[in-house]
């Protein structure tokens, strides 16, 4: 027994590793929490930019429906569908044009023109009339509507009126009062 001589060098390398162990899922549970919150933060941010741009269009449509009264009287019907996106000063920063084929890209605005034929729509106005698309890079809400990377969101001008004989429909008996966006399937 005097021979054998107890050492402490094993015990303190196992504390050792048991430290760095902890210590490594302790960094572990912190790195996952913030990737949790660096989405739901990004999430949040494009919703945000998101109903920005909105209250910017329909900031431009009062101000535009106020000159297509002033210039052209109250009917507001030939500026219905249009793209809004033509009426501002300077093209906003996410805006990419007319819509490729397919999906948008994510995070940005695009305007999908009707094809000929649809509505009604002649060969030589159909590419002026469509839809005012977003697709986000995020899952979002806005209003009552979701929206994600898989679902475009998108928008018509359409005009504001009066529903006098409460058919829901524009007639002429109708007092047009601007222009409003709309939501609609895309």
């Amino acid at each position: 027994m005097a021979g054998q001589q107890f050492s402490a060098a094993p015990a303190m390398a196992n504390a050792r590793r048991l430290r760095f162990l902890v210590a490594t899922g302790i960094l572990f549970v912190l790195w996952w929490v913030l990737l949790g919150v660096v989405e739901r933060e990004a999430a949040r941010a494009e919703q945000e930019g998101t109903r920005l741009m909105l209250n910017q269009i329909r900031s431009l449509l009062v101000v535009k429906g106020a000159e297509v009264r002033l210039k052209e009287g109250p009917d507001f019907r030939p500026w219905a569908e249009k793209n809004p996106f033509d009426w501002f000063e300077s093209e906003p920063a996410a805006y990419g044009g007319k819509c490729p084929e397919g999906q948008p890209q994510p995070g940005q605005w695009c305007f999908r023109p009707l094809q000929a034929g649809d509505k009604g729509y002649k060969n030589d106005t159909a590419g002026d009339y469509g839809q005012v698309i977003f697709q986000p890079r995020q899952s979002i809400t806005i209003g009552e509507r979701q929206g994600s990377p898989d679902t475009t969101l998108a928008w018509v001008v359409a005009v504001e009126f009066t529903d006098s004989n409460g058919n829901g429909r524009l007639d002429e008996a109708d007092l047009q009062s601007g222009l409003m966006l709309q939501p609609v399937e895309p």
